[in-house]
């Protein structure tokens, strides 16, 4: 199955979302991890859609999402990278375009570090904010825990000792 960029925006319109979640991770540096997915389910009937898009992107994986859905999903940065300049070139239609804006913002935030540091990570958290409203109350948590964290951090080259 062949997709046009055209039918691509339209299906992902209708069908598609990007979503960036962020969640406590005590392995990371900051305690949390910052995951952007762009995600489209179908049932399983229109598998060979999911199958398409993977193709038509070149990366991402196609995987059974719960009962007879199965979903095509991409999480790695440079392929994120990649779909994000897809909708630049052919823009999606609908209110979903603001949230694509939003999510290819965090993209490039992550490409550049700025998810590495506290300051970078309470942007990165505030933009999710105004897009995912699943994961609101445990958003609004880790952004009061974050500004805590920066208001109570040392300077640069300043330990907890010198203060």
């Amino acid at each position: 199955m062949e997709l046009s960029p055209d039918w691509v925006v339209g299906f992902v319109d209708g069908e598609g979302s990007f979503h960036v979640s962020v969640n406590e991770n005590p392995k990371t540096k900051l305690g949390y991890q910052v995951l952007p997915e762009f995600v489209v389910v179908q049932h399983q009937r229109d598998l060979q859609v999911l199958y398409a898009l993977k193709s038509f992107f070149k990366c991402g994986v196609v995987r059974k999402n719960n009962g007879d859905r199965w979903c095509y999903r991409v999480r790695r940065l440079e392929c994120l990278k990649a779909i994000c300049e897809f909708f630049v070139k052919h823009p999606l239609k609908t209110k979903k375009n603001v949230d694509r804006i939003r999510f290819c913002r965090v993209v490039g935030y992550m490409l550049e570090g700025r998810h590495l540091s506290l300051e970078g990570l309470l942007e990165i958290v505030e933009i999710a904010l105004q897009m995912n409203t699943q994961q609101r109350d445990a958003l609004l948590r880790i952004k009061r825990d974050l500004e805590a964290k920066v208001r109570y951090s040392p300077p640069l080259g300043e330990s907890q000792g010198e203060r």
